[in-house]
């Protein structure tokens, strides 16, 4: 015997399953934001965590420099966005012997305040190849720039609130990747030796020239040119070289070998 439910029944049930059905909808979604903000407390916490450890570093660094035993800040914590506008009007470092500050504070001494005032607007400019490195050795140039144009008289222009390039694409990659490979290519200059991105093959090739001690002058002089010619070729091609690579430059059957230690 067929037992055929009354129509009002179906509906009833069909009402019921919806009704249990939108219930397991809005739990769902409830679970979902749950979720959510359990990865938003866990993402903040890491944040807290890291800010706790940088600041832990800050302060070392800051308790070591008030006893007199000041000490470079790691890299990643220094170029923190919070620390630019006091690492932008920093002073001028007079007794580091960086081979990029010593030679820095040589050229800005024999540089006219004109070349001085244009050279630090360019050290000021945003650049959108630099790294943690090279923005941290502008700050550094830029503090000498502006002491030397005090020491003149000049009144320099302030420092702007960020140097940090906020277009990174690849058409202004290349445009200053043109740029450094020409002032390269020119030969040394005031202006070579004031821009940060340049340091790493001036320390390159300038330790090619002390390696190169006991080789044949011309043999030497035609190294360095093959050198100097590879540099601004990376340089174009937007690459940076760096003072902690290994360098082998080879000459006919000659090879001249860099290594990082040599460099600093």
């Amino acid at each position: 015997m067929t037992d055929v439910s009354p129509p009002g029944t179906l509906a009833a049930i069909t009402e019921a399953l919806a009704t249990v059905q939108a219930h397991l909808d809005q739990v769902t979604r409830t679970n979902g934001r749950i979720e959510a903000c359990q990865r938003e407390i866990l993402r903040r916490l890491d944040a807290v965590e890291a800010g706790q450890v940088s600041l832990a570093t800050l302060t070392a660094h800051t308790h070591a420099a008030l006893l007199g035993n000041g000490t470079a800040l790691p890299v990643d914590l220094a170029d923190d966005p919070l620390l630019e506008k006091y690492l932008l009007g920093q002073p001028a470092d007079r007794t580091s012997t960086s081979r990029a500050l010593v030679e820095w504070r040589r050229a800005a001494i024999a540089a006219s305040a004109a070349e001085l005032a244009n050279i630090l607007e360019h050290q000021y400019d945003p650049s959108p190849t630099d790294t943690a490195e090279a923005r941290l050795l502008r700050y550094q140039l830029a503090a000498i720039t502006r002491e030397e144009l005090r020491g003149r008289g000049v009144t320099p222009p302030s420092p702007p609130t960020s140097t940090r390039a906020e277009d990174r694409s690849p058409e202004m990659i290349a445009r200053r990747s043109a740029e450094l490979a020409r002032l390269w290519r020119a030969g040394e200059s005031t202006g070579l030796f004031g821009d940060p991105e340049l340091g790493g093959a001036i320390d390159l090739f300038e330790a090619a020239e002390r390696r190169g001690h006991g080789v044949p002058e011309g043999q030497l002089a035609a190294e360095l040119r093959d050198l100097h010619r590879a540099l601004g070729d990376r340089l174009a091609a937007g690459e940076r070289p760096s003072a902690a690579e290994e360098l082998v430059v080879r000459h006919g059957s000659h090879q001249l070998e860099v290594s990082p230690e040599q460099t600093r």
